[in-house]
C-alpha cells in the first residue's frame, strides 16, 4: 500500500497544519450514553410506575424473588400483575441488556479512531535500517462530529424501540390478566349451573322411576345435564389456559405459588373516556410516530454525510522516520482517486432513502390516527354493550326470577320451570361477564394504542352458554 502512496503535502506544511486541523475538529471524547434505562422508564410512566431494574447479580435476583413472593401472597390486581411482570419477566431483562449493547456501541462508534504504528527493518549492503511509521485515518477524524450526531440519533431510536417492546410485553400482561379473571369468574357460574342441572336431572330420574315422569321429559333433563357437564369441562380448560398464559407473562416457574385471582372483574366506570381527551395528546406520544420522525432525521443527516464525502472512500495520513537517524522523516497522504466512481450513486441512493422514509412517516401518521379512531370506537361500543347488560338486561332477569319464585311458591309452576328460568338468568350473567371482559380488553387496547402498541388478540375459548329448555310434557 505504501508504494502506491501519493505525496500531497510537504513535510513543513503538514507539520504546521495537521495538529491544528485535528485539534479543531476533535471536541471531547466518546459520547456518554447517560442512563438509558431511566429514560426508557420515563417513556413507560403512563403504563407502569414500576422502576425498571437490570439484574446484574444474584443478590439482586434474590431481592426480586422476595418481592414477587410477597405480591403473589394476595389476590392479584392489574397493577400488581404489571409490577410482577416488570420485575420478573425475563423478556424485559433481555430488552434492558440489548439496550446496554446499544449504549456500548454508541460509545465505541463515537470515540477517537485508533492510530496505526508500523515498524519496518531493512538491510542493505550490510547496513541495517529500522523505521517507525505512525498513521491515522484522516477521513474518520474529519467525519467524527457527523458520526457522533448520527450515532446519537440511532441510540435515541434504540431507546424508543426498547420502550416500545417493553410496552408490548406490559400490554400482553393486561390482556392475559383480564382473560384470566373473566374465565375464573365464568367457571364459578358454570359450576353453579352444573350443580343445579345435576339436581334437576336426579329429580327427573327418580320421578321417572316412580312413574311420575314421562320418558321424553326425563331424556330432556339428562340432555341438559350432559350439556352442562360439557360446558364445565370447557370452562375449566379455559380457566386453566388463561391462568397459565398469565403466569407466562409474569415470568413464573412451575414451583412458584399459584396465582390468586379476584372473584370477579372490576365494576364498570360511570363515564367512558372522551375522544377529545385522547386525540389531543395521543399522536404526540405514540412510539411509532416518534420513531418515524427519528428515522427521517437520521436518514437526512446520513444523506448530508454521504454528500460531503461522496468523492472519498479512503483518506489516510502517515508520517514516520528512522529510529537510528532522528532527522530522517517522511510524510504521506493516501487518497483514493475517484476515476470510476464519483459517489453519484451513493448520493442518489441516500436521496431516495430519504424520500422513502418521508412517505413511510406520512403513512405511519395516517395509520396511527385510523387505529386510534378504531380503538376508541371499539372501546365506546364495548362500554355501551356492558352498560346495557348492567342497567337493562340483568335487572329484567332478576325481576323475572323474582316473579317465577312467587309463582313456584304458589304452586303455579314446577321445579323444572324454575330451573329453566335459572339457566336463563345465568345466560344473561354469562353474557354480562363476557361484555365486561371485552370492555376492559378494549380499554387496555385503547390505552396502548395511544402509545402505538397493538395488542394481538389471544383466544382461550368462548364463554359457555346454557340451554334454557325445561322438561316438557310433565
Amino acid at each position: 500500500m505504501k508504494t502506491a502512496c501519493l505525496r500531497l503535502l510537504t513535510a513543513p506544511l503538514l507539520q504546521r497544519t495537521l495538529p491544528m486541523f485535528i485539534s479543531a475538529i476533535l471536541t471531547g471524547c466518546a459520547v456518554d450514553p447517560g442512563n438509558p434505562i431511566a429514560e426508557v422508564q420515563a417513556e413507560l410512566a403512563a403504563v407502569t410506575p414500576v422502576a425498571l431494574q437490570q439484574i446484574d447479580s444474584d443478590s439482586q435476583q434474590q431481592n426480586i424473588n422476595q418481592q414477587v413472593q410477597q405480591l403473589l401472597a394476595m389476590p392479584l390486581t392489574l397493577d400488581t400483575a404489571v409490577q410482577i411482570a416488570v420485575l420478573n419477566n425475563k423478556a424485559i431483562q433481555a430488552e434492558l441488556f440489548a439496550l446496554g449493547v446499544s449504549a456500548a456501541q454508541l460509545s465505541q462508534m463515537t470515540q477517537l479512531p485508533n492510530p496505526a504504528i508500523t515498524i519496518s527493518r531493512e538491510q542493505s549492503e550490510g547496513q541495517y535500517s529500522t523505521e517507525l511509521e505512525f498513521g491515522v485515518n484522516l477521513l474518520s477524524l474529519l467525519t467524527l462530529p457527523k458520526v457522533r450526531q448520527l450515532e446519537t440519533l440511532q441510540f435515541s431510536q434504540a431507546k424508543l424501540q426498547t420502550a416500545q417492546r417493553i410496552a408490548g410485553i406490559i400490554a400482553d400482561t393486561h390482556q392475559a390478566y383480564w382473560q384470566a379473571v373473566a374465565m375464573q369468574q365464568m367457571l364459578q357460574y358454570t359450576e353453579q349451573v352444573y350443580s343445579t342441572t345435576e339436581a334437576g336431572a336426579e329429580l327427573a330420574r327418580r320421578m321417572y322411576q316412580a312413574g311420575n315422569f314421562n320418558k321424553l321429559a326425563y331424556l330432556r333433563e339428562q340432555s341438559l345435564l350432559s350439556e352442562a357437564a360439557l360446558n364445565l369441562v370447557k370452562a375449566r380448560h379455559n380457566a386453566y389456559s388463561s391462568k397459565e398464559r398469565l403466569r407466562q407473562q409474569l415470568g413464573l416457574w412451575q414451583e412458584t405459588p399459584d396465582v390468586q385471582l379476584p372473584e370477579q372483574l372490576p365494576a364498570l366506570p360511570k363515564q367512558p373516556l372522551s375522544w377529545h381527551s385522547i386525540a389531543e395528546t395521543a399522536m404526540a406520544k405514540r412510539f411509532d410516530i416518534r420513531l418515524a420522525k427519528l428515522q427521517l432525521e437520521h436518514i437526512a443527516e446520513n444523506a448530508g454525510l454521504t454528500k460531503a464525502t461522496r468523492f472519498i472512500d479512503a483518506f489516510e495520513v502517515e508520517f514516520g522516520g528512522s529510529v537510528q537517524h532522528s532527522d530522517d522523516r517522511h510524510y504521506a497522504m493516501v487518497l483514493e482517486l475517484p476515476i470510476f466512481d464519483f459517489g453519484h450513486y451513493r448520493l442518489k441512493k441516500a436521496e431516495y432513502q430519504y424520500k422513502q422514509a418521508f412517505h413511510q412517516a406520512y403513512v405511519t401518521g395516517i395509520n396511527a390516527r385510523t387505529e386510534l379512531k378504531q380503538r376508541f370506537a371499539g372501546y365506546q361500543a364495548a362500554f355501551d354493550i356492558a352498560k346495557h347488560y348492567q342497567q337493562a338486561m340483568l335487572p329484567i332477569q332478576q325481576q323475572i326470577a323474582a316473579e317465577n319464585q312467587l309463582r313456584y311458591n304458589g304452586m303455579f309452576i314446577g321445579v323444572f320451570e324454575l330451573i329453566a328460568d335459572a339457566r336463563n338468568q345465568v345466560n344473561t350473567v354469562s353474557a354480562f361477564v363476557s361484555a365486561s371482559r371485552d370492555f376492559w380488553l378494549a380499554r387496555s387496547q385503547l390505552d396502548f394504542a395511544m402509545l402505538g402498541i397493538s395488542i394481538a388478540p389471544v383466544s382461550v375459548g368462548e364463554m359457555p352458554t346454557f340451554s334454557a329448555e325445561a322438561a316438557k310434557g310433565h
